[in-house]
């Protein structure tokens, strides 16, 4: 779960870790942080792929670690590095590398490079708030968590504006994404992004747009993408995708959101939905560390069953306890 940020907070953005790192060093302009999470997440009725649970439970649960250094270069020039891993449950599931990079920040506007989000994101993240959301990350140009990017973030006042190239190591395969946010003092956000890879037969492309609304203790947005997915001499497929998502602020420790998250594709002329669904959850915080939350997502795709045993489109019920440190 994720949410847009201000470009004053560059540094502190950049990774989606804990924002209750614990500084473990401060001295002479140098900083190191560490912090992380563990996360329990049970799935109930079906996963969150939508395939039916012939036992009791999917377990999902995972752990997150990450590492923050900082250091002051001269006046108004610092240097950082970000790392952030991941591990699931299991023994044999590896260790995840999220995020891995280092850069320079010249008072607010950064250059960094290694493994890093798109520009993009920071439109999807408008919606990008639920346990289940997140649909906008259609294309390799426009998603979180990409190898070889080179990025600039900064921002001039109101506007946060993100640049980012992906240089892959295969022939004609690199990327771009190119991303703007304006935040009006009256709580209103607009966001606009637009990400692509280009070569001799292969394009994927995406513009995302996006709208967020904040009044008092209600979150109010919506975003809506149209691209093009591996088009090859004219076939391929084509996408639109939306969610729209309210959530509201009961009182410091509840809060409850409510998401509809929806994509088509068009493959040759043909039409078919690859995510259809509503989500309703809610969320408990006990304190700044720890919190429990409990989601329903309702999914509107057709159950397809493969030997009696529904293997797309069941409904999912997702029961979670997370600590931050």
């Amino acid at each position: 779960m994720k949410k847009a940020v201000a470009a004053s907070a560059v540094f502190a953005a950049l990774v989606s870790g804990s924002s209750l790192a614990a500084t473990v060093y401060k001295s002479d302009g140098t900083e190191f942080k560490v912090g992380g999470r563990v996360e329990f997440r049970g799935d109930f009725i079906g996963t969150s792929k939508g395939a039916e649970i012939e036992g009791t439970m999917d377990d999902s649960t995972r752990a997150r670690f990450n590492l923050k250094g900082k250091s002051e270069i001269t006046e108004g020039m610092s240097a950082f590095g970000v790392y952030e891993g991941e591990q699931d449950t299991g023994g044999d599931t590896g260790f995840e590398n999220r995020y891995m990079y280092a850069g320079l920040d010249f008072d607010g506007h950064a250059i960094s490079l290694g493994r890093q989000d798109m520009a993009s994101v920071i439109v999807s993240d408008m919606t990008d708030i639920t346990e289940f959301s997140g649909v906008q990350q259609t294309v390799d140009s426009a998603s979180d968590k990409e190898d070889s990017v080179i990025a600039y973030r900064g921002g001039f006042d109101a506007i946060q504006l993100e640049a980012t190239y992906q240089a892959k190591k295969e022939k004609d395969s690199d990327g771009y994404s190119v991303a703007g946010m304006y935040s009006a003092p009256f709580g209103l956000d607009l966001g606009l992004a637009f990400s692509g890879a280009d070569s001799d037969d292969l394009s994927d492309s995406q513009v995302l747009f996006g709208l967020g609304f904040t009044l008092d203790s209600l979150y109010l947005a919506g975003t809506y993408s149209q691209g093009d997915n591996e088009i090859d001499e004219g076939k391929g497929s084509e996408f639109t995708a939306y969610e729209l998502v309210a959530e509201y602020k009961f009182s410091k420790q509840f809060s409850a959101a409510a998401l509809y998250t929806y994509q088509e594709n068009e493959v040759s002329g043909t039409k078919a939905d690859a995510t259809d669904g509503i989500e309703l959850v809610g969320y408990y915080k006990f304190n700044s560390n720890f919190r429990t939350y409990v989601s329903y997502y309702m999914n509107g795709l057709d159950e397809v069953k493969v030997a009696d045993l529904v293997v797309q489109g069941e409904d999912t019920l997702r029961l979670g306890a997370r600590y931050d440190f």
